[in-house]
């Protein structure tokens, strides 16, 4: 939509690539968290039911594997947002929603009854070790002395 209407309105592409580029600049990782957590906390056991079970051309999906599925499909977008600010040599940003996206998977570490994280006990900490992974990979320096006092069970990965 966006793009249609810049290819509309040539005149308004400056301007939308400036604000859009000082949206990002602002990343402030306690918000961040918060929507990774809504992200992961918010979805209902009820996908299960579509995903998990005997599939026609797929043979058995353990729910576990079903809600690991779902549970990435929710945090790629987070994951896509800090490639793409890397990309764009937003170093600041990114660092502070990745700092972000590892708070808020700490804070779904424990996985609530009623959700999908319950089937997938580890996927939060196993995921937030892809993340430091690929920080390093992006040559992202995590800042590991503010993140261990927020984390301290993952201070082991965070090292």
């Amino acid at each position: 939509m966006l793009d249609e209407l810049l290819a509309a309105r040539p005149d308004l592409r400056q301007p939308a690539e400036a604000y859009a580029a000082r949206v990002m600049m602002d990343a402030d990782r306690l918000a961040v968290a918060d929507d990774v957590e809504d992200s992961l906390q918010g979805l209902g056991i009820e996908e299960l039911n579509i995903r998990a079970g005997y599939r026609p051309g797929q043979g058995y999906v353990h729910p576990a594997e079903a809600a690991d599925e779902i549970l990435d499909e929710a945090l790629q977008p987070f994951l896509d947002d800090l490639q793409r600010r890397v990309g764009l040599g937003m170093r600041s940003a990114a660092v502070e929603l990745a700092a972000g996206v590892l708070l808020g998977l700490y804070n779904c570490r424990h996985g609530n009854s009623e959700t999908l994280l319950e089937y997938s006990p580890d996927y939060a900490a196993e995921r937030a070790s892809g993340v430091v992974s690929d920080c390093a990979g992006l040559g992202i320096e995590l800042p590991a002395v503010e993140l261990l006092d927020l984390m301290p069970e993952w201070s082991a990965m965070l090292h």
